[in-house]
């Protein structure tokens, strides 16, 4: 449980700041954990770091829990926070990293012994602890630090904390956006519970991940394993209206002043209720979404509370939610993989829309194909390139259609269904799924995905 801090941050708060579950192989010196995550698929093969990120996440430890406390003056745009990883070794540590970009640390304890630390690179925490630490002991690391978080430019936008135009400030993003404000194993195969005692000062509200704390309105608590890059934090004078989906699943939405998405957040039950007919029950004990008053370039799908930029329409919503079901339930393994699931995240607004009376999925499918060109067909889906994860769903979106229309439906709507049921809280890849996918159609599919997944010009007619 995380500590709580009560105080408003002043001047001389100011002044004060001056994992894998398979092991990775051995390094020259076995005791220091390595620098990026080693992905190790279930055979054993050793698949390496993240090509797009290799610097992300950590190996040597699988993390449990993280306890955030901390306080922030929207004023000062300050933050002050104790950052407490419960976590397990999977090897001997004479050393390891965590990642946290920016800010000033001024302690770090390792089971509440104080352990030296130093910064590298541009995320890189390195700690070493006055004892190893043996393998399969859990730990502790408390973390404190302060500073003005600062987003991390990308491609696809802005991610990360970023201070909002009505004064207020939120964090959220992908590929990455825990680590500019909170230490974290920032990949995507170490997920951990997670939990938020934030202080800010009267008029203010803290909205995160899970279930409010009912009479310690700025204590959250996740306890679905969380990837660190669908946390969330929002800070602003919100007007927060709680409800509750058809089955009694808790909703709670934020506004920021100048919002008007009150109609759109409505929607949520009617959108809950088509994608469960499809996906199965919510995956999560708590739901709705933070509205903020920023243009944003999509929403945010946020574990249990996606964000919404102005402007944000129902499409926006739709998928947002679809993705905690494909993205959130299910996640990826590497960023490579990221449009398998953000492409049946989009098809799912298509259903959703022909549903509503809108264009049938097919000739949306047909017009697509009809203004497809070389540069189109020239995207790989399974490995768009760094920076590209996030930009080829156009694309992807076809492929779901191709493989429903080569499959048929009954074994179309069972992928849809259970390859995020049988997957509940682990990660998957693109062959992965095509394993999968090949195993429930019960056919040779290696044509199709060579076609599709990929290949870098037009599927020939047959897959199409």
């Amino acid at each position: 449980m995380a500590v709580r801090i009560r105080r408003t941050v002043t001047s001389a708060t100011l002044l004060l700041c001056g994992l894998s579950v398979c092991a990775p192989p051995a390094h020259a010196d076995d005791t220091i954990g390595t620098d990026g995550y080693v992905h190790v698929a279930p055979n054993g093969t050793v698949l390496g770091v993240d090509p797009y990120y290799p610097t992300d996440g950590n190996g040597g430890y699988d993390v449990a829990d993280y306890a955030v406390s901390l306080a922030y003056d929207p004023n000062a745009r300050f933050l002050s926070a104790r950052t407490v990883v419960t976590a397990t070794t999977t090897q001997r540590l004479s050393r390891f990293n965590l990642d946290l970009r920016g800010l000033s640390v001024t302690s770090v304890k390792v089971d509440g012994v104080p352990a030296r630390f130093s910064r590298a690179k541009d995320h890189e925490l390195v700690i070493t602890p006055a004892a190893v630490l043996e393998a399969g002991a859990q730990f502790k690391v408390e973390v404190v630090y302060c500073g003005r978080p600062v987003a991390e430019a990308t491609p696809r936008g802005v991610t990360g904390w970023r201070v909002s135009r009505t004064g207020g400030a939120f964090a959220a993003g992908a590929p990455h956006s825990a680590t500019t404000w909170f230490p974290v194993n920032d990949t995507t195969a170490d997920k951990a519970t997670f939990h938020l005692d934030a202080a800010v000062p009267a008029g203010w509200t803290v909205v995160s991940n899970g279930v409010r704390d009912k009479v310690h309105k700025g204590r959250w608590a996740e306890e679905t394993p969380i990837a660190p890059s669908a946390t969330m934090i929002a800070v602003d004078r919100f007007t927060v209206r709680e409800s509750a989906l058809p089955g009694g699943t808790p909703v709670l939405d934020a506004f920021a002043p100048g919002t008007n998405a009150g109609a759109l957040a409505a929607s949520l039950p009617a959108v809950v209720e088509f994608l469960s007919g499809k996906l199965g029950p919510y995956p999560y004990p708590t739901a709705g979404g933070v509205f903020v008053a920023d243009r944003l370039g999509y929403a945010h799908p946020s574990q249990g509370r996606p964000v919404y930029g102005a402007g944000a329409d129902q499409a926006a919503l739709v998928q947002a939610v679809a993705a905690q079901w494909w993205g959130n339930k299910l996640a990826i393994k590497m960023w490579q993989d990221q449009p398998l699931v953000e492409s049946f995240a989009r098809y799912l607004v298509w259903l959703w829309e022909q549903s509503r009376g809108g264009t049938p999925v097919e000739q949306r499918y047909q017009d697509a194909l009809g203004r497809a060109d070389s540069a189109f067909w020239g995207r790989k889906l399974a490995d768009p390139g760094r920076g590209r994860e996030f930009s080829v769903t156009d694309k992807g979106v076809l492929m779901v259609h191709a493989l429903r229309k080569k499959i048929g439906d009954e074994k179309f709507f069972a992928v849809l269904r259970e390859f995020p049921e049988i997957n509940d809280n682990w990660n998957q890849g693109w062959h992965d799924w095509e394993l999968y996918t090949g195993a429930v159609a019960d056919m040779d599919l290696a044509a199709f995905f060579e076609a599709w997944v990929h290949g870098t010009t037009a599927p020939p007619a047959e897959h199409r």
